[in-house]
């Protein structure tokens, strides 16, 4: 009986503390932020310490970097701009060269927002990345989460791997994979003729270069477009001994069908 009165007290206090927080929550105090990882896109669910940009496979001498953020707390009938600093120490990357910042803001009625970045292609960047760090700075409406960071290497001339590659499926990224990544792609924007509507929903799902697709997009159910179109052409040309390379090590993508 002692034992059952315990756990009966222990309830209510749980439910007053609960209730306390409630009441007490103050709808005008600092929202935190903090850069947004969907580890969907991560082939290990593991965010790697610095995220790659290569310029190799985009044309023109710009590009638009979206990078995800989001804020806890209730949203606000306004927008509301956020601060970001470059940690210089760990930089290399120059203001006005090789970036600039564009949109710093989270919409109104919104605790999701993008901080964008105008990304430059330089001659000093081919072959040799150069550094991005970066982290939010207090404001009048935010505050940073403690820690928080974003790493990004910028780099033209070889291509850098894409979030979703598995070495499991596809072979070590560094062993000169990034033939096999330009040959999935070239089989994948094919499609634009040979499959105009499932290529114009997965652009837009995914992006032209699939930087948005998620870590197993190539295994989910009705995959049979990418096996028969992108993956299996890839796996057959390299696998010729005409055309392979020392580090190719495709498994056969005839496994992936669902």
């Amino acid at each position: 009986m002692k034992f059952e009165y315990l756990i009966y007290l222990g309830i209510i206090l749980l439910l007053g503390a609960c209730s306390n927080k409630a009441i007490f929550y103050d709808p005008d105090q600092k929202r935190s932020i903090y850069f947004y990882w969907d580890l969907s896109k991560y082939a290990d669910n593991v965010v790697p310490d610095t995220i790659p940009f290569s310029f190799a496979i985009y044309e023109g001498n710009e590009c638009e970097y979206h990078i995800p953020v989001k804020t806890m707390g209730m949203p606000v009938n306004e927008d509301q701009y956020f601060n970001v600093e470059v940690v210089q120490d760990s930089t290399t990357a120059e203001l006005g060269k090789h970036y600039e910042f564009g949109t710093l803001f989270i919409p109104k009625n919104e605790v999701n927002g993008i901080l964008s970045l105008k990304l430059k292609r330089t001659e000093d960047i081919v072959d040799h990345p150069v550094f991005l760090y970066l982290r939010f700075k207090e404001n009048e409406n935010f505050r940073p989460m403690e820690g928080d960071h974003y790493c990004l290497s910028i780099i033209d001339g070889k291509l850098a791997a894409p979030s979703w590659w598995a070495p499991f499926y596809f072979g070590e990224y560094k062993n000169d994979n990034d033939k096999l990544y330009l040959k999935l792609l070239e089989n994948f924007w094919a499609l634009e003729d040979l499959k105009p509507v499932f290529y114009a929903e997965k652009v837009k799902e995914y992006g032209r270069y699939l930087e948005n697709a998620p870590a197993t997009f190539f295994q989910l159910p009705g995959n049979i477009i990418w096996i028969k179109y992108v993956f299996k052409p890839a796996y057959d040309f390299y696998s010729d001994p005409a055309n392979t390379y020392e580090g190719f090590a495709m498994v056969n993508p005839d496994r992936f069908i669902r």
